[in-house]
């Protein structure tokens, strides 16, 4: 029974670091951006904190803020250089970022710890976790209700047309770019503090279509279908596990195919529900035609 609820909280654990680094790439797609970059700002993130940890002795909320500060500057830059590209080729040269950032972990030996990697020496409580989700959760909720997320849905649906109106999306794009670095390099050090240990490979291209398919699958077109991609995704595979060996990628890939072939717009499909709540609203009798089918009856 404790192996059992070990497992469990373990599985929990990396469903909520998941459901992070799932929020920072739902940022860029609200914005209407394919982006696999969550990653090396994850990176960014994971290595600076580890490094100020390790030589300065940050806890773990010092850390978080430097590692949010370490993936929104890379995002920053990225952000700059990278929105002018079509949407293809911005998704290619996010891909490009991974592995340049990679190159980079690599060389970067007295930093970074070079190819064998580096220790954490901080580690992170479930609560921690959730604590930090919940407040993620709670910022992106209210970004929503706010001008910029009206935006940055106008520019998603049709950029020119937002134009038109006014909307300024280049700044609107750079803007989620920005917010999904910072976003992202909190996950990043909060999977170091989870794993305890972090090398090049830690955050490179497994882990992007991992999180990119979090999010779609759980449904890209509101914040909380990232999390719930990222439980069934991420949390109940590692679960899973104990029972099939290596099954976590037969897992991912089952229910990648139920997932595209039954729920295309993810678990969590807000067009989807409101289609339903129609259908149920037009078949069922008007209040007028049922107290008349009642009277008849009588």
């Amino acid at each position: 029974m404790a192996t059992q609820f070990a497992l469990l909280v373990s599985a929990l654990q990396f469903a909520l670091v998941g459901a992070i680094l799932a929020l920072s790439t739902y940022v860029t797609l609200w914005a209407g951006l394919l982006s696999f970059a969550t990653v090396s700002f994850a990176a960014a993130g994971a290595f600076t904190a580890t490094h100020l940890m390790s030589t300065a002795g940050l806890g773990l909320w010092p850390a978080l803020a430097a590692g949010g500060l370490g993936g929104g500057v890379l995002a920053a830059a990225a952000g700059l250089l990278l929105i002018r590209l079509a949407e293809h080729w911005l998704a290619l040269a996010t891909v490009a970022l991974i592995l340049v950032t990679r190159v980079i972990v690599v060389n970067l030996g007295d930093l970074t710890g070079g190819s064998e990697g580096q220790i954490v020496p901080v580690k992170v409580e479930l609560w921690e976790l959730l604590l930090v989700l919940g407040l993620v959760c709670l910022f992106l909720a209210r970004l929503a209700r706010s001008r910029f997320g009206t935006a940055a849905v106008a520019t998603r649906e049709d950029p020119t047309a937002a134009a038109t109106m006014g909307v300024p999306v280049r700044r609107i794009q750079i803007g989620a770019f920005l917010v999904s670095g910072v976003i992202g390099g909190i996950g990043g050090v909060l999977q170091a503090a989870l794993l305890r240990y972090i090398d090049p490979d830690t955050f490179y291209i497994d882990l992007a279509v991992t999180v990119i398919a979090c999010v779609v699958l759980g449904g890209a077109y509101h914040w909380f279908g990232s999390v719930i991609g990222a439980v069934v995704f991420t949390g109940l595979p590692v679960y899973v596990n104990q029972f099939i060996g290596q099954g976590q990628s037969i897992i991912n890939g089952v229910l990648l195919l139920v997932i595209m072939i039954w729920v295309p717009g993810g678990l969590i499909d807000p067009l989807r529900w409101r289609r339903l709540r129609e259908r149920r609203a037009a078949a069922a009798p008007a209040p007028e035609a049922a107290q008349k089918v009642a009277e008849v009856g009588t």
